[in-house]
């Protein structure tokens, strides 16, 4: 089945619906590399001694995007593939999606979850969770950032949707599932 999976699956999805936990899945149960728009922007940051919050990584990506294009590391990115299967958790332009669709066996994977219960994670308790504290209006604000912007419009382009309101055992099947789906496909 491995040979048959997709070069590249993209998420797209609102903050807190799950992106990141299938990106963790996928690497760790078919062998994909993370490729988060995040991670790179994080790694800048940090070698500035700038902290990494929310708000940073959104200034420091908002200028990288609007100089250089909001398609930039999705090009670095396919300029690498040699280094295998990725998983890019966190896809937020159309750009990108023109730009990964260069490869042919390119999925872009929508991940849906309630309002109410992205906002539940958003203030829960792991370390993980980057928003502990924030408030309601404040996590429901954030669907103003660039960043978030074309989200919904992306997730109505997706290949396939999965909706997060689960538990883990749930999404782990409708991601099975949909790998099943796209490797029967190819």
């Amino acid at each position: 089945m491995a040979a048959e999976l997709p070069q590249i699956i993209g998420l797209v999805g609102p903050i807190r619906a799950g992106k990141t936990t299938v990106t963790k899945y996928l690497v760790e149960e078919y062998g994909y590399i993370s490729a988060s728009n995040s991670d790179v922007l994080r790694e800048i940051l940090d070698g500035m001694g700038i902290p990494s919050n929310r708000a940073n990584l959104g200034r420091l990506g908002n200028s990288i995007f609007k100089v250089l294009g909001n398609d930039i590391i999705a090009k670095y990115r396919l300029d690498n593939l040699n280094l295998g299967r990725i998983v890019v958790d966190g896809i937020r332009y159309p750009e990108e999606i023109k730009r990964y669709s260069e490869v042919e066996s390119f999925k872009l994977l929508g991940v849906a979850a309630d309002p109410d219960i992205r906002f539940e994670r958003a203030v829960g308790e792991r370390e993980e969770l980057k928003d502990v504290g924030i408030s309601r209006e404040a996590f429901d604000d954030l669907v103003l950032s660039r960043s978030e912007l074309k989200v919904p419009q992306l997730v109505s382009r997706a290949d396939e949707v999965i909706i997060n309101d689960g538990d883990f055992e749930s999404l782990k099947q409708k991601i099975d599932q949909t790998l099943k789906k796209w490797s029967s496909y190819s």
